[in-house]
């Protein structure tokens, strides 16, 4: 390793090439022809990129699928913490809910859109209801496994002085489920994302899943692609930007761990 360079130098460095390579070999492959001609080169995707840009149907779409992603995965998250905190620290409720939480954690809630779509249409209010639906389990689940995970000592720490209800939960049992629920929030942010797209593909609800859908029915293959381009980007930049939060917050745990 060069020491002039930073270790995170040396790892954007690295994650820098990796895109790099990734990207000349779907060249490659496509100049060699080995994938259907609708495929696009890179040139083809990066001129789309610039181009959309400046499009302002574009960001409409844009706007419409992140406005449905953000606020089904803002359901799903407090909804998720609040049920999971419950579940997770009342034996009586986790022992009775674990078949209803294992059961729903698997259901593909897609298979519900037809429902959904004819109780309340292809309208962004749909979205929002699927995506709080699928972004939920994750938030859930991992609450409940948060709110389970005491230290014996702590246990019985609590119980022996007697600790209020209030404090218990301030003190106790939000701090040490927290790691686990950030865990959980960051998974849910990256389904949000992922299920208003499918969502909109489907259902043809406003957003950038229908339009990529029409550019491909137009043959704007680049397009298309293009649009799920920045899809990809505005979920890793939500990752990216929970993750500093996550660290910001979790200071302590990080300490601990060092």
């Amino acid at each position: 390793m060069n020491p002039t360079l930073s270790r995170p130098a040396w790892l954007l460095l690295a994650r820098l090439g990796a895109v790099a390579l990734i990207l000349a070999l779907w060249q490659a492959v496509v100049s060699a022809g080995l994938l259907p001609s609708m495929v696009p080169g890179i040139a083809d995707v990066a001129s789309a990129i610039v181009a959309s840009l400046g499009n302002p149907l574009f960001w409409g779409a844009l706007g419409r699928t992140l406005l449905a992603a953000l606020a089904g995965w803002m359901i799903a998250t407090v909804v998720g913490v609040v049920l999971g905190l419950l579940i997770g620290s009342v034996r009586f409720l986790d022992r009775s809910t674990s078949i209803l939480i294992d059961f729903g954690r698997s259901f593909p809630v897609l298979a519900l859109m037809p429902v959904v779509i004819m109780l309340l249409g292809s309208t962004t209010t749909m979205e929002i209801v699927v995506v709080s639906l699928s972004a939920l389990w994750p938030v859930l689940v991992q609450t409940i496994y948060g709110a389970r995970r005491q230290e014996a000592a702590v246990a019985d720490t609590v119980a022996v002085f007697r600790i209020p209800a209030g404090l218990r939960f301030r003190r106790v049992l939000l701090p040490g489920a927290m790691p686990f629920i950030a865990t959980g929030v960051r998974i849910s942010s990256a389904i949000s994302i992922l299920v208003a797209v499918g969502v909109e593909v489907i259902s043809q609800a406003p957003g950038i899943g229908r339009q990529i859908t029409l550019m491909q029915q137009n043959q704007q293959w680049d397009v298309a692609f293009a649009y799920l381009f920045f899809t990809g980007l505005v979920g890793w930049g939500i990752a990216v930007g929970l993750q500093k939060i996550e660290d910001e917050l979790l200071t302590w745990k990080r300490q601990m761990n060092d």
